[in-house]
């Protein structure tokens, strides 16, 4: 004879499947809370270990003309940069970028009184398609991405694409396309912001003829990194 009764037997079965399925969502919240800090503790790890940064950048230069000549001397002049440039490392680093740079340059005649009706204005701009390749030491490299403070040198490859209108009769056809610069500078991360001045010197003459004109020039330039 059967004790049981079949009503019993219809709870029993109702609260074993209740229980599994309780049990199942607890798991299945486990395991997805476990997969969630899995996945949280690697983009942690990645963001702390990330070496790379894109930046983005303007700023002002001083330019001036080393010219060996009797005809004429050359004074500092105002210009003008803008580029991007991508970096990889942490305490060594190198990076690579492109910059549109616009140096003016200041030529005077020194034979000519500077109260003479002959006087021509001798600002000339030469625009220029840059591609920098730096290399350099960031000292506070264990904060790069709150603070840095670098030091880096490099070379620049530099094509002229232009003249700028001028007194002087300089045209595109009176200086070479093609120099080369030496570079070296400092800069300064806070955030996602930095800071840096360069000094630059070209291995090229700017004019095409036999006088002496290497470029020099002093950079300051603002910028965003990402």
């Amino acid at each position: 004879m059967n004790h049981f009764p079949k009503s019993n037997k219809l709870i029993t079965i109702l609260l074993a499947g209740l229980f599994f399925i309780v049990s199942d969502a607890v798991f299945a919240q486990s395991d997805t809370t476990q997969v969630d800090n899995t996945q949280k503790e690697k983009k942690e790890k990645k963001d702390k270990k990330r070496k790379d940064e894109f930046k983005i950048y303007g700023g002002l230069s001083l330019n001036h003309l080393l010219v060996s000549s009797d005809t004429y001397n050359s004074t500092l002049a105002p210009g003008w940069m803008l580029g991007v440039s991508y970096k990889r490392g942490k305490f060594f680093y190198w990076e690579l970028g492109v910059r549109y740079n616009n140096a003016v340059y200041n030529l005077d005649n020194p034979n000519i009184p500077a109260d003479s009706s002959n006087l021509l204005d001798g600002v000339f701009a030469v625009r220029n398609i840059d591609v920098p390749v730096t290399v350099g030491l960031n000292f506070l490299s264990f904060a790069s991405r709150i603070v840095g403070l670098r030091l880096f040198v490099g070379v620049t490859p530099e094509f002229a694409i232009g003249v700028g209108g001028n007194d002087l009769g300089i045209d595109k056809d009176n200086i070479n396309t093609f120099n080369l610069l030496g570079h070296g500078g400092i800069g300064v991360d806070v955030a996602f912001i930095y800071l840096e001045t360069s000094v630059n010197y070209g291995f090229v003459d700017v004019f095409k003829n036999d006088v002496d004109s290497n470029p020099f020039q002093i950079f300051v330039c603002l910028g965003f990194r990402f």
